[in-house]
């Protein structure tokens, strides 16, 4: 895939402001020739609130981090979450720009995803606390491991399939990622 195709099949529901954020790797190659695309993407979609985050982790890889702040903000202020945060170790007192800054810190220095990662992503607390004890008996598995909720799931998961596939689609067509998703966000009010 091309950078742009990779951007928006990983990345489309949070551009456009449905999901919390998304987690995705691109090798180094592939980041190579978008960085300046990226550089002014990143100025386009932080006035809408969105950001682009790359993390180099090796000479082969970069980890992405693409968050909507708003609805970030919405995840990180749920008092069930900040409760499960802190007990991670997360500086939840000191607002989610902190909490965050530790996410990518952990993200960055870590070998392994800290399962926490999944409540950022904007996956049910409850799903998180289950899949990281191991539990066996998800209701679905999908975007991600489901251990309640199942409907509710099911209507996110099939939104953000919709929204990648739409983006996608206008990617292939040659329309630019910061058009696709504005198409996309505007057809959300209609």
């Amino acid at each position: 895939m091309s950078f742009d195709e990779t951007i928006i099949h990983c990345s489309a529901p949070a551009l456009c402001g449905i999901k919390p954020a998304s987690l995705f790797s691109m090798n180094s190659e592939c980041y190579d020739t978008g960085r300046g695309k990226l550089s002014e993407w990143r100025g386009v979609f932080a006035k809408s609130g969105r950001y682009l985050v790359p993390l180099r982790k090796s000479d082969a890889m970069v980890l992405f981090f693409v968050f909507d702040k708003i609805l970030l903000d919405g995840v990180l202020g749920d008092a069930r979450t900040e409760s499960y945060l802190k007990e991670k170790g997360y500086p939840v007192g000191r607002g989610s720009g902190a909490v965050l800054a530790e996410l990518l810190h952990r993200l960055a220095f870590q070998e392994s995803f800290p399962h926490e990662v999944g409540v950022f992503l904007g996956y049910p607390l409850g799903d998180v606390i289950a899949f990281e004890r191991g539990e066996k008996n998800c209701k679905l598995a999908g975007l991600w491991k489901v251990y309640g909720g199942e409907k509710e799931a099911k209507r996110k998961m099939a939104l953000y399939k919709s929204c990648t596939e739409f983006c996608a689609e206008l990617i292939r067509s040659g329309v630019s990622v910061p058009a696709s998703v504005q198409k996309f966000t505007g057809t959300q009010g209609k």
